[in-house]
């Protein structure tokens, strides 16, 4: 039996190688009660401002405070809120002078900590009154914003001032989503190297930090991680951003190097997501240190997708550190237990065939594809 299951293997890889904020105070034209939300994206008419609300990957925000506010006047301002679809409708009063332009704040309480989020409007010019308009806003939550900023919260690593110093720059940070992010998305993992001692616009999330030095020459080194006045350290740590007065929302860590960690010396992890233009449930990830073209069974280790969906997470411990694993997946499409035409097979390769994977890992995903 195990010759078979290398057999399969053989043939698994040779197959997988082939392939500002909102206005304040008393507004003269506040929307009338039961019309806030009721208004249909696309279609406006005199003295009338409507849209819709939507998240970046274009589910409708319900909640969302949509204002009006006059050009010419000050303090004069028509509101509303978003309905259940994301639809809102303001009624503009007949008797002001001026111009109207659109805006919208959303206020989100995740984790027990109030935010607030400036919406991205669809246009941004004036317009009349008895013109009316359609303006839909977008909650985003990362990229730049008209003033040069970013929308996503930033990273902030402080080296310890009772270790010795190091190159700040030459730290890789993984931060890995904790749960759903703030609007309720599976979010992704990020990892990037601080630039000078911070990294910017990440999504506001609930995420796992971890973080390894790597120097330009020699082995890489682990990363200890405590709060911003640190008590303990450890491998990682999970937080949220933090509304602060200076530095927006933001995570502030104090860091201190680790021992060194040399291949083989210690165990570590591969996750990612496999995505698949069919359901992944049943598929299988493996990963093992190839001996020629045959799979090291001592190394291998496997997990099987239970959830079914076009995308999954996955997460495979007790690797060893610093040694190259081959991550492949496959899902038995007909049941014969034989990778053949239709099963669902894929392999990480970043772009290169044949591309290895070192743990710690966290964010090795890849695709499935139908075998032709």
């Amino acid at each position: 039996m195990r010759n078979m299951k290398q057999l399969g293997l053989v043939m698994l890889i040779t197959a997988l190688s082939a392939c500002g904020g909102a206005p304040t105070g008393d507004a003269t034209g506040r929307t009338p009660p039961g019309e806030t939300g009721s208004g249909e994206s696309g279609q406006a008419g005199p003295y009338t401002m409507t849209g819709t609300v939507r998240s970046e990957n274009g589910m409708p925000v319900p909640g969302v405070d949509v204002y009006a506010d006059n050009t010419l006047s000050y303090n004069v301002n028509a509101t509303g809120v978003s309905d259940t679809s994301g639809h809102y409708r303001l009624t503009l009063p007949r008797n002001e002078l001026g111009t109207w332009r659109g805006g919208a704040i959303l206020h989100r309480e995740y984790h027990g900590i109030n935010y607030q989020f400036v919406l991205v409007a669809s246009d941004v010019t004036e317009f009349p009154a008895e013109r009316g308009a359609v303006r839909d806003f977008t909650w985003k939550l990362s990229g730049r914003t008209p003033e040069g900023q970013y929308y996503g919260g930033s990273l902030w690593m402080y080296g310890a001032v009772d270790a010795p110093g190091f190159d700040l720059s030459r730290v890789e940070v993984t931060l890995e989503p904790d749960g759903p992010i703030i609007d309720g998305s599976a979010g992704r993992t990020i990892r990037a190297f601080l630039y000078g001692s911070q990294i910017r616009d990440i999504p506001i999330g609930r995420y796992k930090v971890t973080a390894r030095y790597l120097p330009e020459d020699g082995p890489p080194q682990s990363v200890l991680i405590a709060e911003r006045r640190p008590s303990t350290y450890a491998s990682s740590m999970t937080a949220d951003f933090e509304r602060t007065n200076t530095l927006g929302n933001a995570m502030q860590f104090t860091i201190k190097l680790g021992a060194s960690v040399q291949p083989g010396d210690a165990t570590s992890s591969i996750s990612g997501d496999v995505r698949a233009a069919t359901d992944l449930k049943g598929a299988v990830v493996v990963a093992c240190v190839m001996n020629g073209e045959v799979c090291d069974e001592t190394t291998k280790q496997e997990t099987t997708i239970e959830t079914s969906g076009l995308s999954a997470r996955y997460h495979l411990d007790d690797l060893m550190v610093g040694q190259p694993y081959t991550l492949y997946g496959w899902k038995d499409v007909n049941g014969d237990n034989v990778v053949n035409r239709g099963d669902l097979i894929g392999m990480f390769s970043d772009g290169a065939p044949g591309t290895t994977v070192t743990p710690p890992n966290a964010s090795a995903g890849f695709s499935l594809k139908p075998m032709s």
